[in-house]
């Protein structure tokens, strides 16, 4: 008994703690500021940074010139052949450009770069959502902490009830048995939720880059969630906006210019270069300068180039379909998650404006009735385990609200914008 009204009092402080104490709200911009703080520190972003930088450096590195060639011989001969052909060569050759093949590799660059950009993007907005998602848990389990407090409070208020009811020589001390029996079962489930919410508590602070065992102070849910638009408006934005299929689409343009390198690499590399004989033992009279054109035979290996450039077609043709699939999945995705958003706005809804108020209404009427002794105990126990249900139903339909709304923020790319660093 003595181990049974401390914990209630430390229940009844803790509910009235929870009732003075000021809640932030995890509304958007408290979850946009902490998303922005996990974009700029967590080591994810900073190494697809690291590849968009690597990528933005081989777009610089396509050349247009190849380096030129120089060489230097010498000729081992009797000194007539020595005089008459020279004994030491000296040459350099240039090839020229290529710009049809420089043009198409220049593109090739520039659409990696662009596609790590949009896988960056990516990665940026996949780690935001999982902050959002952190966050809604984390203030979840706070809701639920707190109905769950304040049930206990309640269920120690009506201990105190029955004990004064059990003074009645007429009364059963069964009501106080099963009203401690009660309490110590909601205790436990109390401190069940409270280590749930420390283990979401550190997913949050992983994510955020803090010391997993930094405190937060009790979060709540906000009590609207964001407009959810129509499935056109949504469509043209993901269309228009979603990093995964911006980072496709750029491989597309890949594929496309390395079918162009395929088949620009098929025709002759021309050269132009000079040559400079002289004899070693004679004068300037003695020396020579050439001038000289080469050009490659690619002829020779066609049926290389042929399956190179067949290659670089089906890759190209493979990369467009990979495109098509990924845009019709995420048309599911994001149909699905429409669906998710507007049944659990209804379904807060409905518990909120019907639900609630008949449970609550249900549990005081049973209560006077109990004390009036025209209900039982396991009647008004039955009501309140339902109302507690309806009120954490309620929180968790509420929440999974807005899970919705960021998955779907973060589907069609608005969730957040990754700074180049």
């Amino acid at each position: 008994m003595y181990l049974f009204k401390t914990t209630a009092a430390l229940v009844l402080a803790l509910a009235a703690a929870n009732a003075a104490d000021g809640s932030t709200a995890a509304n958007t911009n408290f979850i946009h500021r902490l998303i922005g703080e996990a974009v700029t520190k967590h080591p994810k972003v900073g190494a697809a940074d690291a590849r968009t930088q690597a990528a933005a450096s081989a777009a610089r590195g396509v050349r247009l010139w190849q380096d030129p060639q120089v060489g230097l011989g010498m000729m081992a001969a009797n000194n007539m052949r020595r005089r008459v052909r020279g004994d030491i060569l000296a040459s350099i050759d240039q090839p020229l450009p290529r710009l049809s093949l420089y043009k198409a590799e220049k593109r090739k660059a520039n659409a990696a770069e662009l596609a790590q950009q949009a896988t960056q993007q990516q990665t940026a907005n996949e780690l935001g959502l999982s902050v959002a998602q952190a966050v809604l848990e984390l203030a979840l389990a706070d809701e639920v902490i707190r109905l769950q407090a304040e049930n206990l409070a309640w269920l120690g208020t009506l201990v105190k009830t029955a004990e004064e009811r059990s003074k009645n020589p007429n009364a059963t001390a069964t009501e106080t048995l099963r009203l401690e029996s009660e309490f110590a079962v909601r205790a436990q489930t109390l401190a069940s939720a409270k280590r749930q919410r420390a283990q979401f508590a550190t997913t949050l602070n992983l994510l955020l880059v803090r010391p997993p065992e930094a405190p937060w102070a009790p979060l709540m849910l906000p009590a609207h969630a964001e407009e959810i638009f129509n499935s056109i408006v949504l469509k043209v934005r993901l269309e228009r906006d979603n990093p995964q299929l911006g980072a496709m689409r750029h491989m597309v343009e890949g594929a496309q210019a390395e079918a162009d390198a395929a088949r620009a690499r098929k025709k002759p590399v021309f050269s132009v270069g000079t040559q400079y004989f002289t004899y070693s033992g004679g004068s300037i009279n003695d020396s020579m300068l050439v001038f000289g054109f080469k050009m490659t035979l690619p002829w020779f290996n066609s049926r290389v180039y042929k399956a190179d450039i067949e290659r670089a077609d089906h890759l190209r043709a493979a990369s467009q379909q990979d495109l098509d699939a990924e845009q019709r999945e995420l048309y599911t995705q994001l149909t699905a998650l429409i669906t998710e958003a507007k049944n659990q706005q209804q379904l807060a809804e409905a518990y909120t404006d019907e639900v609630l108020p008949k449970s609550e209404q249900a549990i005081k009427t049973l209560q006077n009735a109990w004390v009036s002794s025209k209900a039982t105990l396991l009647e008004v126990l039955d009501a309140q385990r339902l109302l507690l249900d309806a009120r954490q139903e309620q929180k968790r339909a509420l929440a999974a609200r807005h899970a919705a709304s960021y998955s779907l923020s973060a589907l069609v790319g608005g969730l957040t914008k990754t700074p180049i660093r």
